[in-house]
């Protein structure tokens, strides 16, 4: 027979548990709730012919506009340029940069890809006026 003392050690234990548990959860959902709720924009010049990347399909910020100012990293962190809240994206999902006088896109490794007009992209590629880069559920179109 086992002794009662190991039962309702067991059962504090279990209890210890459970409360960590209701912890993780409580802290992951106030994390949540408090996420910016709207995505953190490239630094913006007031010349509107300047390169930039806008918005056209995506769960909300449709219409914005982005500008390219050096390198441009696109992703879910918070240390992105552009932050996309889209559960398909990754963290530090893809990066737009000037290269030899115009910008180049490319995958920084991300899971789901970075396609341009429809295509997955696996080495930097230099955007024209008008391709589609998507992120996710995210469309930009690049405007020089």
């Amino acid at each position: 027979m086992i002794p009662n003392i190991v039962f309702i050690s067991l059962r504090y234990v279990f209890l210890g548990l459970l409360f960590v548990f209701l912890i993780l959860v409580v802290r992951a959902v106030y994390r949540d709730v408090n996420a910016p709720s709207t995505s953190q924009k490239a630094p913006r010049r007031k010349k509107r012919d300047m390169p930039h990347l806008l918005v056209v399909a995506a769960d909300r910020n449709i219409g914005a506009r982005y500008y390219l100012v050096e390198d441009v990293r696109i992703g879910r962190a918070d240390d992105c340029q552009i932050v996309i809240d889209d559960t398909y994206a990754s963290q530090q999902h893809a990066r737009v940069r000037e290269d030899d006088g115009g910008f180049v896109v490319e995958d920084l490794g991300s899971t789901n890809g970075t396609y341009v007009n429809g295509r997955k992209i696996s080495y930097p590629l230099e955007l024209r006026h008008g391709d589609r880069i998507k992120i996710g559920k995210t469309v930009f179109e690049f405007q020089a």
